[in-house]
């Protein structure tokens, strides 16, 4: 299979090795195992990795079952490929091709005792490696093996059914193939309503993915149906400004834009705020990077004056510490007074923005806002600030260029 740029499924799907340690183990665990285990659990992958390892190597010196052998195999992947995730490329390719070779050895294993169960949480394990690599029609292959096997046990597990059904509809939306995306998102939404409840983060999960690709297909009701839903299970489960319900709260904004109703995703986005200043306590950090963010959407919208006050609002939080975050809100703040022909007022924030910078040392970005605010200068007429700024910003770069030639 084919090793494509890292995927992220966008909600958390339980990993294989989560699923398999969830059986109930004879107290026989080797010391390497327990360790690995622990480690798993701290998230130091590679200390986890170092200690599975010997604990596959004495299972099999000591001829353990098969059952064990594979879930310790899966174990052991989730390991490699959980140190893959925040890896540089060349190190990311590595590890998730360990993390394959791992499973595909336990594949072999659970095919050879005839270990149904086993096999089939292997290839779950093997989609989660496939998803990372970007290779989704080995994912959408390994997940229609899975469901075919699981629907042949004698008990087949509704929870895994769900999952895969999620899985495989995810993969064909990312292959292009919408409608066949739609009618496996559409099953894993009647199933994992089934398993656990209209109103479970799972749920809200293929709420989310299936309100997603309506929208991509243009089909906003139906869009809006679901993300309305997933938004409210989300933020009321999770928080308002988890990862899940930013990423719905954006789609529903977006689909609600894209309809024409822009007053309406102007109105989730103040929503969103609201609620996140009723809970905040003291994290205002937070507060000023929603703030940001959404006076972002107000300048795209043309919203000069609402996408003013908050920023206002942020670079008030951003003073407390300086810094990037403060100069970047300036110098957006400074594009918003230009949009509104308050030239003056632009030129003031820049300046502002151009002092953060040069108390972080950072002579390029001190160049750029050189740069930006002599063409501002000159529309007001003041050609010679203008003069001196751009002959300035070009001694910056200069030094950049022989500083970055020396290093």
């Amino acid at each position: 299979m084919s090793v494509i740029r890292s995927f992220r499924w966008p909600f958390r799907i339980p990993s294989s090795y989560e699923i398999a340690t969830s059986d109930v183990w004879s107290l026989d665990r080797s010391l390497d195992r327990l360790e690995g285990e622990r480690f798993l659990k701290e998230r130091n992958y590679p200390e986890a990795e170092r200690h599975l390892a010997l604990a596959v190597d004495e299972a099999e010196a000591r001829g353990h079952s098969v059952p064990k052998r594979v879930r310790l195999r899966l174990q052991l992947a989730e390991a490699q490929r959980r140190q893959a995730q925040t890896a540089d490329d060349a190190f990311n390719e590595t590890k998730l091709a360990e993390a394959e070779a791992t499973l595909r050895a336990a594949i072999e294993h659970a095919a050879h005792a005839a270990d149904r169960t086993g096999y089939v949480l292997c290839l779950d394990a093997l989609a989660d490696v496939f998803a990372d690599q970007g290779d989704f029609p080995a994912v959408e292959k390994v997940m229609q093996d899975a469901i075919r096997i699981e629907v042949q046990l004698p008990h087949p597990d509704p929870v895994r059914m769900a999952r895969r059904t999620h899985r495989l509809g995810i993969a064909r939306h990312k292959l292009g193939r919408s409608d066949d995306a739609i009618a496996e998102l559409q099953k894993a939404l009647t199933l994992n309503e089934q398993v656990y409840g209209s109103d479970h983060v799972e749920t809200a999960g293929a709420l989310s993915e299936l309100g997603a690709v309506h929208r991509a297909q243009e089909k906003h009701e139906l869009a809006q149906q679901h993300l309305r839903r997933a938004l409210r299970i989300f933020e009321r489960d999770e928080g308002v400004d988890s990862p899940q319900a930013i990423r719905v709260l954006h789609h529903l904004a977006g689909s609600l834009e894209e309809s024409g109703d822009i007053d309406a995703a102007a109105a989730q986005y103040e929503r969103a705020l609201l609620l996140k200043q009723r809970i905040i306590g003291g994290d205002l950090d937070s507060l000023a990077e929603m703030q940001f963010g959404i006076a972002g959407l107000y300048v795209n919208w043309g919203n000069y004056s609402r996408a003013r006050e908050l920023l206002t609002e942020a670079i008030g939080t951003f003073k407390r510490k300086g810094g990037p975050r403060m100069a970047v809100a300036c110098e957006a703040l400074a594009y918003v007074e230009e949009c509104s022909g308050r030239y003056h007022d632009a030129v003031r924030e820049f300046a502002r923005a151009g002092k953060v910078w040069e108390s972080c040392g950072r002579s390029a970005e001190l160049a750029a806002n050189m740069t930006y605010r002599a063409g501002l200068l000159e529309l007001l007429r003041k050609k010679n600030e203008a003069s001196w700024l751009r002959e300035k910003a070009s001694e910056l770069l200069s030094a950049v260029s022989a500083a970055s030639q020396m290093g």
